[in-house]
């Protein structure tokens, strides 16, 4: 019995790192963004040397007969990597996930390169450098290991009947035992540094949260969120809406019923913003009784009415331990582009919907008018 439940332990972990590195599907998708930023940087550096490589010998067979004939196979490689570096060099995060095929690509053409090397062009030799990138490859790029390993079954699909054909059958069979062992042991070594890296980032974003995160509502710290929203409307081309909101006569609930239900309170509504707004929405705590709330993409009061009036309801039911004080919030908001492209003026309009919130009465939310303003420096 324990040993069927080793195996198959051993055999979700296997499957665990060949699909995600060893890290469930969810926690893969939330550092797939950073992932893919590593791979921009990696294949943005990787061209240039590879640029620079296929430059020299392109130049070399202006001057050389015998590298003559590969003139142009060294041409067409290096303009291909020099678009790979301008792509990379000008993407934006919004189109970073082609990051992924043009690792492929550029893959794909140190693959031809080396097949037409170690198999057309020197077919009495081992093909060395073949076996050499099917190892390296692995240790520059942070993909699925499954992904990997596929395309390395397709490269050797190409490779091995041209070897065949190209090389006596001594060498073409010693090239498939050294090309299928290079398989392995890139598959393994790939295995073991996206395992490494994935945790890594893992531990450090888990860190942050714990850095960023206010204990008491769960929501996000005032200067974590300050900094996050700067750096998102810094960017440019966001739209989106800004909440501002807090617990109307907070002071008087702390006063009759103590802190510790106040705490309650607090932790009620943080729980209410996580459970109200979409999983995009961004809610900070501002210290107090005061939250922000920030929704990328959504600009449409009549969109943002429908997350509000559910909270202003909910917020209601609270109950105080003598039912004698109703707890309700007061709200601002300001749509970003028209009521700020940047973070202080947007703060500045949403706070002071906030306060014509409390002139009518509280209990209820207000937006600012959306009159397109100037942008301040």
């Amino acid at each position: 019995m324990m040993t069927r439940e080793k195996s198959k332990s051993l055999q979700n972990k296997f499957i665990s790192n060949l699909l995600y590195g060893g890290i469930k599907k969810e926690e893969y998708q939330e550092i797939e963004g950073e992932i893919l930023e590593r791979d921009r940087n990696s294949l943005a550096m990787i061209s240039i040397c590879l640029m620079l490589m296929f430059e020299c010998l392109f130049v070399g067979s202006l001057f050389s007969k015998m590298m003559a004939p590969n003139r142009w196979l060294y041409g067409g490689i290096f303009l291909v990597f020099l678009v790979i570096h301008a792509i990379c060099s000008l993407m934006k995060k919004r189109v970073r996930k082609i990051i992924i095929p043009l690792w492929y690509l550029a893959m794909t053409m140190m693959f031809t390169y080396a097949i037409i090397l170690n198999t057309v062009l020197r077919n009495d030799i081992s093909a060395t450098t073949f076996c050499l990138i099917m190892m390296a490859a692995p240790l520059l790029v942070m993909d699925k290991p499954w992904r990997m390993f596929c395309y390395f079954v397709l490269i050797l699909a190409v490779f091995i009947p041209i070897d065949f054909q190209s090389k006596a059958y001594y060498l073409a069979y010693t090239d498939t035992v050294n090309a299928l062992c290079s398989l392995f042991l890139g598959t393994v070594i790939h295995m073991s540094i996206i395992r490494t890296k994935t945790r890594e980032i893992m531990q450090r974003h888990y860190i942050e949260r714990q850095r960023d995160t206010d204990k008491l509502t769960g929501c996000v710290t005032k200067a974590a969120f300050e900094s996050k929203l700067k750096e998102i409307l810094e960017k440019g081309g966001t739209s989106g809406t800004l909440l501002v909101m807090d617990i109307d006569h907070f002071k008087n609930v702390n006063d009759f019923y103590g802190h510790v239900f106040g705490d309650m309170v607090l932790h009620t509504i943080g729980e209410k913003l996580h459970q109200i707004f979409p999983k995009e929405a961004m809610c900070g705590r501002f210290g107090g009784d005061e939250f922000q709330i920030w929704l990328p993409e959504i600009c449409d009061a009549r969109d943002v009415d429908v997350y509000l009036k559910k909270l202003l309801s909910d917020v209601r039911k609270i109950q105080t331990p003598d039912e004698r004080m109703k707890i309700t919030l007061s709200i601002g908001g300001a749509v970003s582009p028209d009521n700020g492209d940047n973070y202080f003026v947007l703060f500045e309009n949403a706070d002071a919907a906030l306060y014509s919130a409390k002139n009518m009465g509280r209990n209820r939310y207000v937006f600012c008018p959306r009159v397109p303003r100037k942008k301040i420096v």
